[in-house]
């Protein structure tokens, strides 16, 4: 299928209500979070997700906004520690709860996969709307499902300047397959095979891509790896770490990403 006609699976009003609503708000070690819940347009009202900022009295300064993109269980909680670090280094940063649970239903996990983009999408929206934001320095970094999603965002947000996909794999759709095998499993994989990266990441751009990759991955195959390396375009490298699919916990992954982003959305 063409970009032009796969973009058109996310298509959203942008005027449209972010219906966001504020549930807690605490302070400490120099950072403000903020507890929300927001709207994806597509009938789910009520994502959770975690707002940090620098907590510092008095600053008018606008901040490059970051999006942090979970892994298939949802969890915010596993990217707080994460967050909080770039926070303090004056980002306006993101997580939203966007899980992904196939059910083996093509229809159903189409549906899922769209509205999870567009999830992030209007977290993007959510953020730059802020009077405290700087919208020309916009990122995001995403682990397994959550550089699946960062890797369809490629294709379809401008406002992205920089990227980080972890531990990410260029075909989605067979990891999905694998989670509840249907009875037509062939079918089930033309359906979401639309979601694949290969035609997003070959989306030009000037923004430049850190990849992300354990090398001893049971979860993405070393091919699948390095067809995703290949395929998308523009600047990036790509590092390697002697360790498994897990890089939201590995140091030296979340350390990389940490100096990926600092130096390419210029924080303090």
């Amino acid at each position: 299928m063409p970009i032009a006609e796969l973009k058109k699976l996310y298509n959203y009003d942008k005027g449209s209500t972010l219906n966001a609503q504020l549930t807690d708000k605490r302070t400490g070690d120099g950072v403000i979070l903020e507890d929300i819940t927001y709207s994806d347009t597509r009938g789910n009202d009520a994502i959770p997700a975690y707002v940090l900022s620098a907590d510092i009295p008095g600053d008018t300064l606008r901040m490059p906004a970051i999006v942090l993109g979970t892994g298939p269980d949802g969890d915010r909680d596993k990217l707080l520690d994460e967050a909080t670090g770039l926070a303090r280094m004056k980002a306006l940063v993101m997580v939203a709860s966007v899980p992904i649970k196939p059910t083996g239903d093509p229809i159903a996990d189409a549906t899922a996969m769209a509205a999870a983009v567009l999830a992030q999408r209007r977290a993007f929206d959510l953020l730059i709307r802020r009077t405290d934001c700087d919208g020309s320095r916009v990122g995001y970094a995403g682990h397994h499902s959550g550089a699946a999603l960062g890797a369809v965002l490629l294709g379809l947000e401008s406002r992205i300047t920089a990227a980080v996909l972890a531990s990410g794999t260029s075909r989605f759709s067979r990891w999905m397959v694998k989670q509840k095998v249907p009875a037509d499993w062939h079918g089930y994989l033309d359906s979401l095979s639309r979601f694949d990266a290969g035609p997003y990441v070959a989306v030009g751009g000037k923004r430049p891509v850190l990849l992300q990759f354990g090398k001893q991955d049971a979860v993405v195959p070393a091919a699948e790896r390095d067809e995703l390396t290949a395929a998308v375009a523009g600047s990036k490298q790509r590092k390697d770490y002697d360790t498994g699919h897990d890089l939201i916990g590995f140091q030296a992954a979340t350390a990389d990403r940490t100096a990926f982003l600092k130096q390419a959305l210029r924080l303090s």
